[in-house]
């Protein structure tokens, strides 16, 4: 997930281990054309003898073995899934070589030395905010208390933690203070940008979330927008499917006539889902491996079905994040997509969706009669509901 420290971990390396390297490149992979220029400005600034040749010639200069100089490349956020890196990469072993990326997937070109960056321990993180403390023997039990809730809070994510430090260090509020602010101002202080130390960049956390949300392909956006409104664990994605075989719209225990949104809540799954008017699981498939090129979620192994699951800061900023006037749309839209889990044979998406009717709850006094029933056989099959 964006925001772990990737880059400033590579940075704090670089600076401890300057002398190790004759030379140190830091290289934006953003795109091919910045790694393009980068690797040329720091290939020419070695020697004026360079200053004609082309990326080829530099690629095939680094890649010459040398018994004296030890250079170090670090490519910072290649992000980009479709960025063929491994053309743009040194041969051989005559340059140590870093890369930080969100894409999960470049860690193929080098699986042994593949280092995947999470989230902090707790430990961890309440570590970072009582960092600088002047004597930690003194912190109280009620100060240690209130990092922790922190710590909970920003569900461990070091970037978060550290603009939480940071913006007790510069007001000097207490951690109860913060605490309080972020129960009143969570958006504004998440949306706060923070120095960091080493390369002196304005950052923070929902701005992180952002740069990698705007480079998804718009169905896979919707695809995000439409899960916010669920818990941001064990989503099922076989409940698209299941839907996708009852066209969207076919209920198991209809009651009364559906209300006025039901075909619009149609429409929007169908244009979520559905390419040229055809169900085809690979198109989901297509979207969740975009969304973990970026991070943004994670799909791991269920019983009889993959689950996709967000970090709880990103779940809480794509809820944010939606316009005014399409957030009644995608809740219908996701209401409707959860009642049509509910069926009289098990299925492998029926175990993971009382979760996310018990999410849910708030809306319950404000459901339609059909998902209403659909709600509470989802919640009797769980054992959580009796007639």
């Amino acid at each position: 997930v964006g925001g772990c420290g990737k880059t400033q971990l590579v940075l704090k390396f670089m600076e401890s281990r300057r002398e190790e390297f004759s030379s140190r490149f830091l290289i934006d992979g953003s795109s091919k054309e910045r790694i393009r220029g980068d690797l040329i400005r720091n290939v020419r600034a070695l020697s004026t003898d360079h200053s004609q040749k082309d990326l080829d010639d530099y690629l095939l200069f680094l890649s010459k073995p040398s018994s004296t100089t030890i250079r170090l490349l670090f490519y910072d956020n290649v992000d980009d899934p479709n960025l063929d890196l491994t053309s743009l990469l040194p041969r051989g072993g005559s340059c140590v070589i870093i890369i930080t990326s969100r894409n999960r997937g470049l860690g193929d070109i080098c699986p042994q030395s593949h280092l995947q960056l999470d989230t902090m321990s707790p430990n961890e993180a309440i570590e970072l905010l009582l960092f600088g403390s002047s004597n930690l023997s003194a912190i109280t039990d009620e100060g240690r208390k209130n990092a922790v809730a922190i710590a909970e809070s920003l569900g461990y994510l070091p970037i978060a933690l550290q603009q939480a430090r940071s913006y007790m260090q510069l007001t000097k509020c207490s951690m109860s203070m913060y605490l309080e602010r972020l129960s009143t101002s969570r958006q504004k202080l998440l949306g706060q940008p923070t120095m960091q130390q080493l390369d002196m960049q304005a950052i923070s956390t929902y701005a992180t979330f952002t740069t990698s949300f705007d480079k998804l392909p718009e169905h896979t956006r919707r695809l995000l927008r439409l899960f916010s409104f669920y818990h941001w664990s064990k989503i099922p994605l076989a409940l698209v499917a299941l839907a996708a075989k009852h066209q969207f719209s076919t209920y198991e225990r209809p009651r009364v006539k559906h209300g006025n949104s039901f075909d619009i809540n149609k429409r929007v799954l169908e244009e979520i889902f559905l390419r040229n008017g055809e169900w085809d699981v690979t198109n989901l498939d297509d979207m969740t491996i975009s969304l973990q090129s970026y991070s943004l979620t994670l799909v791991v192994p269920g019983v009889e079905t993959l689950l996709l699951q967000m970090h709880p800061l990103v779940h809480e900023w794509v809820h944010l994040c939606i316009p005014e006037d399409e957030k009644e749309e995608y809740q219908s839209a996701a209401i409707q997509l959860l009642a049509l889990g509910s069926r009289y044979d098990h299925t492998p998406a029926t175990q993971y969706l009382a979760s996310h009717v018990i999410h849910m709850s708030p809306l319950w006094d404000h459901l339609q009669v059909n998902d209403t029933i659909a709600f509470g056989s989802i919640l009797q099959v769980n054992g959580m509901y009796q007639q």
